[in-house]
């Protein structure tokens, strides 16, 4: 029986080729984007998920609020870890390491870079699930000035050759390191990557014994997950009776005192299967994902897979009447339903089976770039899993049923009688539930139209912003200390060539920002939580800056070694009416060091476009002031002259190498501010792509509509024609079904397309508004495209000749 459901189907497919073409295209196109949607999916849930016992990894993050000024961050305290391990049972084990932005490191005649550098706990390996390709895990970061590589980096410094053993060169000093242990690289689906890991004996901040100091990045495992709350109570017990002593001493506060003036601070844990998604920390290593954009492409999958479901239904129903004659005839000679309806689903299977073939031949088609689009190592492999497979055939299945459940029951149900009388084919011709469908998919069609133009227009707002400087034409270059005490002779000559307008050492540039020290308005008890950053006395003409009071840092004054600049947001927050006679005190040394305020600079955005400005401080760099941020690598800020920037590019190069030993690596700083929104410029193109998609599925759909209504009122139009219509009045009267439709479909997408886009736009603070005629543009561009392809068929159904059509009669 099943055997002869096929054959039928396959006469049906081949009789009515341009039909069967475009179901079979339009679902083809359907699942192979629901599917490309899907695997990206999968690869963002999958991350950090092959490291052991995951389920009860948790990281310590920190978080406090200070005079109104609350913080959230991925790092915590140094001596965290081992009171964990001391005094809450729970906690099974811990591991810690600390992030340098930049190492510069030697071998031979080579020296590099290196952006993704760690300093780890001994036991970092035994933690996590990083395999070593050589080395012993349990003791390769066992003693100081030890280092891991991963396998790129040690083919980069050895090529094909054996490391162990081998002396590398870390830093400017040129400390020498041995390699004990390469590890295998990373997968991509880790929220934590490196190319080497040195031994945590080798920075002595590790051994920092004060809670109030927040730099490392703690890892606890627990001996089961539902161990978490009872850790959580446990840990803020702990922080308590740590952190009380050392505010007293710092602050002089009592700790019920800070609670009573509304500060906070402590810890919590955060597992590690929400850090890639869930996560909205500072201060983290790697950009994260998001779980809201995986649930609107989610919804986008299901969108497009259903609309090219909706195609094969509509064309189906369309077609009805001529099938309808069919399952008459069949019921009449004994057919029972159930069997009939095997027959279409069967046909619905088919296409849906064929269509997934055509599928995969598109996904292997258009993966790679895919991949470069969304920023992907997603393999088509990952398809011919066993478990892929079968989770592949009861998709093809799913589809299947849905793409032929309404024929399949509809049109079985028909008594023969009414069939044949033709009762049902009059009945037919005008589906209500057809032109349901075809309003349904116009509408989500719309709605992906106005979100695609909105994410469009947010990622330019944020991308021509005023940030409060002048980002354009400004050179970073990395690792700046390496100028040492040949920083003023590197700058003086920059100045002697046009090429250059003015340079700046600075301990970190927009927007990485992100060293944080306690400060307290002087006279006070207020104290305030401060991004803080060291300059030089160039600093504000080389970035744009511009001053709301008072004067910036000046070579004229050596006093301002112990000076200090605020921002606006800082400066109100401590609430200063003037600049002059007033201090601000630093707290993070061993005793208050008080700097004298010289001036309030315009705020400007240091960090991102999500988050208000913060409060932050600026620091004349140089002695303990260096000491006050973490960062191991200044930066460079060489404001070019506009034009060639390439030439100018090669004269600075030249000049860093008569001066610096490290590399020249260098970045525009726009292009860094540009990648604070890569996941949403990668959303923006990933939408725009699938919306196009979906467009074309609906317009296929469409297009199979109009021609066959053409077809079925190919005498009607014919009678008209001989009675004195215009093509043009034909043309109308094929369009204005349709237009009606896409009118309706307009009236409903407008509300919720715009709830959609505003709950997205809240991620920003800086955000565009989304004005009426966005919406009316989503629809108008629907509507013309709606028109455009019914109107093609349409033309060519009105130009027939009349006597072709009714020769018959």
């Amino acid at each position: 029986m099943f055997i002869n459901y096929i054959k039928i189907a396959v006469r049906n497919i081949l009789k009515y080729k341009t039909y069967s073409s475009i179901n079979v295209f339009g679902l083809a196109v359907g699942m192979a984007s629901s599917m490309l949607i899907m695997l990206y999916i999968f690869d963002e849930l999958s991350y950090d998920r092959f490291q052991k016992d995951a389920d009860r990894v948790f990281r310590i993050g920190s978080r406090g609020r200070f005079e109104g000024s609350e913080f959230k961050s991925a790092v915590s305290s140094p001596p965290i870890a081992g009171a964990l391990l001391r005094e809450i049972p729970e906690v099974e084990t811990t591991t810690r390491f600390g992030w340098w932005r930049a190492m510069p490191m030697r071998y031979n005649d080579k020296s590099f870079i290196e952006a993704r550098s760690l300093v780890a706990d001994a036991n970092f390996f035994q933690f996590f699930s990083f395999p070593l390709l050589s080395g012993n895990p349990e003791t390769a970061l066992k003693g100081t000035n030890k280092v891991v590589l991963t396998e790129t980096s040690a083919k980069r410094f050895f090529g094909d050759g054996n490391p162990l053993g081998k002396i590398i060169f870390r830093g400017e000093d040129r400390v020498a390191t041995e390699v004990t242990g390469v590890a295998k690289d990373l997968p991509t689906q880790s929220h934590l990557q490196f190319d080497m890991i040195f031994s945590g004996e080798t920075w002595p901040y590790m051994q920092n014994d004060h809670w109030s100091n927040t730099g490392l990045y703690t890892y606890v495992k627990l001996h089961s997950p539902t161990d978490a709350a009872e850790g959580k109570v446990k840990l803020d017990k702990l922080t308590e009776k740590n952190m009380g002593p050392e505010l007293e001493a710092i602050l002089g506060l009592s700790p019920e005192a800070f609670k009573a003036k509304g500060n906070s601070f402590g810890f919590f844990l955060q597992p590690l299967l929400d850090i890639h998604l869930k996560s909205d920390l500072d201060s983290e290593i790697t950009p994260h994902g998001s779980m809201p954009y995986i649930f609107i492409f989610g919804a986008v999958a299901a969108f497009l897979l259903l609309i090219a479901c909706i195609n094969f239904m509509n064309l189906s129903t369309a077609r009805s009447a001529t099938r309808a004659k069919e399952v008459g005839v069949r019921k009449s000679i004994g057919a029972v339903r159930s069997r009939l309806m095997g027959q279409f689903l069967s046909e619905s299977m088919l296409y849906s089976f064929i269509s997934t073939f055509l599928a995969l031949a598109i996904i292997g088609l258009v993966l790679e770039p895919f991949n470069d689009l969304a920023g992907k190592d997603l393999q088509i492999t990952s398809l011919l899993q066993p478990a892929a497979i079968g989770a592949l055939v009861i998709f093809t299945i799913v589809t299947g049923l849905i793409a032929g459940s309404y024929p399949a029951f509809y049109l079985t149900a028909f008594r023969p009688v009414d069939v044949l009388k033709g009762k049902v084919s009059a009945g037919l011709k005008n589906s209500s539930l057809r032109n349901s469908l075809v309003v349904f998919q116009f509408m989500i069609s719309m709605v992906l139209i106005l979100g695609s133009l909105v994410v469009h227009r947010q990622l330019k707002y944020m991308q021509e912003i005023n940030l409060g400087f002048d980002k354009a034409n400004v050179i970073e270059v990395g690792n700046g200390w390496s100028l040492e005490d040949k920083v003023e002779a590197f700058k003086h000559e920059l100045a002697l060539h046009p090429e250059f307008k003015n340079t700046s050492l600075a301990s970190g540039l927009p927007p990485r920002i992100t060293d944080s020290n306690l400060f307290r308005k002087g006279g006070t008890q207020q104290d305030i939580d401060l991004h803080v950053v060291t300059v030089d006395a160039d600093h504000l003409a080389a970035m744009g800056y511009a001053m709301a009071a008072g004067r910036f840092f000046s070579a004229d004054f050596p006093s301002d070694s112990m000076a200090i600049v605020l921002n606006e947001t800082a400066y109100k927050q401590m609430g200063f009416e003037q600049v002059e006679g007033n201090t601000v005190i630093n707290f993070n040394a061993t005793k208050p060091v008080p700097f004298k305020l010289i001036g309030v600079i315009k705020d400007f955005n240091f960090e991102n476009l999500r988050s208000s400005i913060k409060p932050m401080a600026m620091l004349l760099g140089g002695g303990q002031n260096n000491m006050m941020v973490r960062q191991a690598n200044h930066s460079v800020a060489v404001r070019i002259a506009p034009g060639d920037a390439s030439k100018a590019i090669d004269k600075l190069e030249a000049i860093w190498r008569k001066y610096s030993s490290s590399p020249f690596e260098f970045t525009f700083l726009d292009q860094n501010i540009d990648a604070m929104f890569r996941s949403e410029q990668r959303m923006g193109k990933i939408i725009l792509i699938f919306t196009v998609l979906t467009m074309a599925i609906a317009c296929l759909g469409l297009f199979g509509l109009a021609t066959y209504m053409g077809e079925q009122r190919g005498k009607e139009i014919s009678i008209r024609k001989v009675l004195g219509a215009s093509v043009s009045q034909v043309l109308m009267l094929l369009l204005k079904d349709f237009t009606l439709l896409v009118g309706v479909a307009f009236i409903l997408a407008a509300p919720i397309g715009w709830y959609v886009i505003r709950r997205w736009l809240q991620e920003f603070v800086y955000r565009i508004e989304v004005d009426v005629w966005m919406i009316l543009a989503a629809g108008i561009s629907s509507l013309l495209i709606a028109v455009l392809t019914i109107g093609f068929q349409s033309i060519r159904v009105a130009r027939e000749n009349p006597v072709e059509a009714l020769k018959s009669e």
